[in-house]
C-alpha cells in the first residue's frame, strides 16, 4: 500500500464518520422533535383526563344527589299511600255504614208510609175493613191506629 492510500483512506474514514455523525445528529433532532410533540400531545391528554375526571366527579356527585332525592321522595310517597289507603278503609267503612243506615230507612219508610195512609183514611172516615184492604195492615194494627186517632182527635 503506498503513503498516498493511507491518507485516502483516512479521508474516507473520515468523510464516513462525519457523514455518519451527521445523519445521527439529523435523526436524533427529528426524535428529539418528535419526543416535544409527544410531551405536547401527553400533557394535553392529562389535562384532557383531568378534565373528564372532574367532570366525572361533578356528575357522580349530582347522582348522588339525585338517588338520595328519589329514595326520600320514594319514602314521602310511600308515607302518604299508607295514609291514603288508610283514609280510603275509613271511606269504605262510612259509606258501608251510610248504605246500611238508608237501607234500614228505607225499610222503615216503607212501614211508614202505610201508617200514614192509614191515618189520611182515619181522617176521612174510613172503616176498618176499607183501611186493612188499602194499607194491608193487619186489623189488630188498624183497631190500634183508630183508636189513638180518635184519641188524638178527641184531645184537640
Amino acid at each position: 500500500m503506498s503513503l498516498l492510500a493511507v491518507p485516502i483512506i483516512a479521508v474516507l474514514a473520515l468523510f464516513i464518520v462525519l457523514l455518519t455523525s451527521t445523519l445521527l445528529f439529523v435523526y436524533l433532532r427529528k426524535l428529539k422533535n418528535k419526543m416535544e410533540v409527544l410531551n405536547v400531545q401527553m400533557q394535553s391528554t392529562s389535562l384532557m383526563v383531568n378534565d373528564l375526571q372532574m367532570q366525572n366527579d361533578k356528575l357522580q356527585h349530582e347522582l348522588d344527589e339525585l338517588v338520595s332525592n328519589n329514595e326520600q321522595l320514594t319514602a314521602e310517597n310511600e308515607q302518604v299511600s299508607k295514609q291514603l289507603e288508610h283514609r280510603i278503609k275509613g271511606l269504605q267503612n262510612q259509606s258501608i255504614e251510610q248504605q246500611q243506615l238508608l237501607t234500614q230507612w228505607q225499610d222503615t219508610q216503607g212501614q211508614d208510609k202505610f201508617y200514614n195512609r192509614a191515618f189520611k183514611l182515619a181522617a176521612k172516615g174510613a172503616d176498618i175493613e176499607e183501611i186493612m184492604s188499602e194499607c194491608e195492615l193487619p186489623r189488630a194494627e188498624v183497631e190500634m191506629l183508630l183508636s189513638v186517632y180518635q184519641q188524638g182527635v178527641r184531645s184537640k
